[in-house]
């Protein structure tokens, strides 16, 4: 009986204990099935407890006086925050963060049980710092919890000490007040792969929700490029999709005006809040086959259709492009949809692709260069497009007769396409490559020229002159004042005014344009027209020309290359807009714009390079006679624009390219470098534009490749590029500010693989193995990319280590000056290599052999560069001599 009582009032006791408990376990595990409270629940209660009352007795005024104190070195003031703080939290009992964390990574702990008057005072204060402290403190922090974190994921149990507490009030502090410090560690975050673990993600969750609670954009930006593309690349498990469902649910849902404040702001950081090819992610995993469905398809096809809004919100900044992108990718889905059996994912597709047509109608010139290759999907999208054609057409397909007019251009692409592939289908019985064939029948055209060409041409150019020299300036200028008074809002109308001035004065001007850019030799070509008309009327329009807007300068760079290239053979003819206007007063207007505002053509760049007028080796004298007149006047203009819309064709098709096409695409590269004695020094001093190299790391691969082939792939072309390569390698390797980190990884990373020699090319794999250990030496940051390159790339890593140890008086001031990294380095790689030596791997002489460089150069750093060379000899000589020994006693 008094055991039954005894029961009964245990029973109670708990019972009452759970009732006061449980709503603030509740708040802090954020899971409300919970219904069992066991011992280490009322561990975390107490330690959070513990916490707040500590928190509750940080006095405002003493925090203030604190703070008005440390104002010297940045990096030096945050760390005596965190003794303040680590003596603010010295009562604080442990917490068991980890399993706190890994429950609910969503927690606003600790920073709901700071004051508020202590935050805010902090948070004015941490603002106050430069960034770049701020982000440095950061990513210290990260890196010191995540190395607890690590020993807890291997069954570890760890517990907060006083200095843990500070470190994560302060971080959460800095983080709160300053998002953009964790904003700039994405890219860190997701190209390093010590921060790619699970294990690790619910801190990084917890980070992310600190940083954004006021910063809907930046949480998405956020989600979008760092944790969509681990569910979509399945290295997630269902409790890691769980929660980074979870943090999406809860950016869309806890602000009631979450949709008009993502739409208000679809870029950050100059990037799309969901970039497109995250958007392709999203609607992959919204809409999978039937057959793999998951219990997570539901929740993204609950958040898909704002999200699909925000990736498709116009801007004025990064639209077009991203609109191109979306577009490409969402025809393969309608192609990939249908023969997958997947129409859900066709039908998506189809309508995304519909809907980037009608706000942009300059993917129907994208469309027209996919069009072959995706023509189910075209098809598909034809179709819809004439099923819904009263929903699009009036209102916005039609809206401006400049769009009208690239619809049914492209329309009429697709008509000869179609045609072409029907007649050869009935004449041979079966449809050659589209591309070969326009290849072939553009060459042709080529070989066949009329005598009388060359003679109409110097006629045409000395009539061009005459008219030019009747010109004159005064009434030129009048008549430019005129216009910029008449239509000062209206500047596309003023360089139309210019052109119908010019077409007047030129009227007796015509020009068999084909054939003078077929005839002319370059070196001539650049010249015409703008060395045909004097001086003075040349400046006039110079100036005229320097008022207008440069987005205006961009679409008559576009609409003028358009039109005049109607004149080629096999292009689409069409009824162009000013058709009236004479195509000599264009050409003019063209040129002038060119010298004026060499980004006038930099920035249309791939409008032209993906537009349909502009493709066919026929077309590059035009494309590199507007080259030439930007490169007159800015240099690093030619080359940022031969590299982007020549080189790459070139590399592609280079087998099936001409010798006269080859020739005519190295020439203004050549001329580039060799008629201005100032060029090295130009193109050093710039080699970044619009934010790009000029000469980017995938373009530097393909000038390697081209410089150094196999011996017997050797073509005449090959001595011209070894001539031009010393100084574009300059270029492509100078140090800047701005992209130089992430290029120099870039280049590192394709000439370890091209040093590895498996092409059996021993020029090549010494010219990349040199450009590796130019690459270390700017950057030492590039051993890390190294080491994680290392054993896919193993003969390529011997064969640089050694390099390194032959040359290493070469290098050995500069390595020295980073003697903790390259140590580090070479320590990673000997532990991989007694690794592979102890589990006798394949390849066991080339571990061997790496080690023993890795060894040479770990007591070289040692010894230091003043005496590291007397070392080498002292050691070399040592094994020479334990070689011969061995040797004699063999004998």
């Amino acid at each position: 009986m008094d055991q039954n009582k005894s029961n009964q009032e245990a029973k109670a006791k708990e019972a009452e204990t759970a009732k006061i408990g449980l709503p603030e376990l509740n708040r802090l595990t954020e899971d409300s099935s919970c219904s069992v409270e066991d011992e280490s629940n009322w561990e975390k209660e107490a330690a959070i407890a513990s916490l707040s009352e500590a928190a509750k007795k940080m006095v405002p005024s003493r925090f203030a006086a604190f703070v008005d104190k440390v104002k010297g070195v940045p990096e030096l003031d945050l760390l005596r925050f965190n003794y303040y703080l680590v003596d603010e939290f010295s009562q604080v009992s442990s917490l068991p963060w980890f399993n706190m964390l890994k429950k609910s990574p969503l927690s606003d702990v600790p920073l709901s049980h700071i004051p508020k008057s202590v935050y805010e005072t902090a948070a004015v204060w941490i603002n106050q710092l430069p960034f770049e402290t701020q982000w440095k403190f950061v990513s210290w922090a990260l890196n010191r919890l995540l190395i607890d974190w690590e020993a807890h994921a291997t069954g570890q149990e760890q517990t907060f000490s006083k200095s843990q507490v500070a470190t994560l009030v302060e971080l959460a502090m800095v983080l709160r007040a300053r998002p953009g410090s964790l904003t700039c560690h994405l890219l860190m975050l997701r190209g390093r792969p010590k921060y790619h673990s699970q294990d690790n993600l619910p801190l990084i969750l917890w980070m992310m929700t600190q940083a954004f609670q006021d910063d809907l954009p930046a949480a998405l930006y956020s989600w979008a490029l760092n944790l969509l593309p681990l569910v979509f690349n399945n290295n997630c498990s269902s409790h890691s999709i769980d929660l980074i469902l979870q943090f999406a649910e809860m950016m869309l849902s806890s602000n009631p005006e979450a949709r008009a404040v993502l739409l208000n702001e679809p870029v950050r950081h100059g990037q799309r809040l969901i970039p497109p090819s995250s958007f392709e992610m999203l609607v992959r995993l919204t809409f999978p086959a039937p057959s793999a469905r998951v219990a997570s398809t539901e929740r993204f096809q609950a958040i898909y259709p704002l999200l699909k809004e925000v990736a498709l919100a116009p801007d004025t900044i990064t639209c077009a492009d991203a609109l191109k992108q979306i577009f490409t990718f969402s025809l393969k889905l309608a192609a990939a949809g249908g023969q997958e059996g997947n129409p859900a994912l066709a039908n998506e597709a189809t309508a995304i692709a519909i809907s980037v047509l009608t706000q942009n109608v300059a993917c129907f010139k994208q469309w027209d260069v996919l069009y072959k290759e995706n023509l189910e999907a075209s098809v598909a999208l034809l179709r819809k497009l004439v099923d819904e054609w009263e929903d699009h057409s009036l209102i916005k397909l039609s809206s401006s007769p400049t769009d009208a007019l690239t619809v049914i251009r492209a329309m009429n692409s697709f008509r000869t396409k179609n045609k072409k592939a029907l007649g050869v289908d009935r004449r041979l019985g079966l449809a050659p490559s589209f591309t070969t064939m326009v290849t072939a029948s553009e060459e042709l055209s080529l070989s066949v020229k009329d005598e009388s060409d060359w003679e109409e041409t110097e006629k045409a150019i000395v009539s061009l002159s005459e008219a030019a020299k009747k010109i004159d300036p005064s009434p030129l200028a009048t008549f430019l004042d005129e216009v910029l008074n008449e239509d000062w809002y209206h500047p596309e109308r003023q360089i139309l005014k210019l052109i119908d001035y010019y077409g007047i004065e030129l009227s007796k001007v015509s020009f068999q344009w084909v054939n003078m850019f077929e005839e002319y030799p370059l070196s001539k070509l650049i010249h015409v027209p703008l060395s045909l008309i004097p001086m003075p009327v040349i400046e006039k329009t110079l100036d005229f020309i320097n008022i207008l807007p440069l987005d205006t300068l961009l679409g008559v760079v576009l609409w003028a290359s358009d039109l005049i290239l109607t004149e080629w053979p096999g292009v689409v003819k069409v009824e162009q807009l000013n058709s009236d206007k004479s195509k000599v007063a264009t050409f003019v207007v063209l040129a002038m714009v060119l010298r004026t505002k060499p980004d006038a053509l930099t920035l249309v760049l791939q409008e032209l390079r993906e537009g349909p007028t502009c493709q066919g080796q026929d077309k590059f004298r035009l494309l590199i006679w507007m080259m030439s007149q930007t490169s007159q006047g800015d240099l690093p203009a030619g080359l940022y624009s031969w590299v982007r819309n020549l080189l790459p064709p070139l590399v592609a098709n280079y087998e099936c390219y001409s010798s006269q096409s080859i020739d005519l695409i190295l020439q203004p590269v050549e001329m580039m470098l060799s008629s201005n004695p100032e060029a090295r020094a130009v193109l050093l001093n710039e080699p970044v534009r619009h934010g790009e190299r000029l000469i980017p790391p995938s373009s530097f691969e393909m000038l390697v490749r081209l410089t150094f082939p196999a011996p017997s792939a050797r073509v005449a072309s090959t001595e011209r590029f070894e001539a031009i390569y010393p100084l574009l390698k300059e270029v492509a390797l100078e140090p800047d500010t701005i992209t130089c980190a992430d290029a120099l990884k870039q280049i590192f990373t394709f000439s370890l693989k091209l040093a590895g020699g498996q092409e059996g090319n021993p020029a090549l794999a010494n010219e990349a193995t040199a450009i590796a250990i130019s690459v270390l030496t700017q950057n030492v940051d590039c051993f890390k990319q190294w080491d994680v390159l290392y054993k896919e790339n193993l003969e390529a890593s011997v064969a640089l280590l050694g390099k390194l140890v032959d040359e290493w008086e070469d290098h050995s001031l500069k390595l020295s000056s980073h003697t903790l990294t390259v140590r580090h380095a070479m320590n990673r790689f000997r532990r991989k290599n007694k690794k592979a030596i102890t589990d006798r791997v394949a390849n066991l002489s080339l571990y061997k052999e790496a080690d023993q460089s890795c060894k040479l150069i770990s007591t070289r750093l040692s010894l230091g560069p003043g005496i590291a060379s007397f070392a080498s000899m002292v050691i070399e000589a040592s094994e020479a001599a334990a070689r011969a020994a061995l040797v004699n006693s063999l004998i």
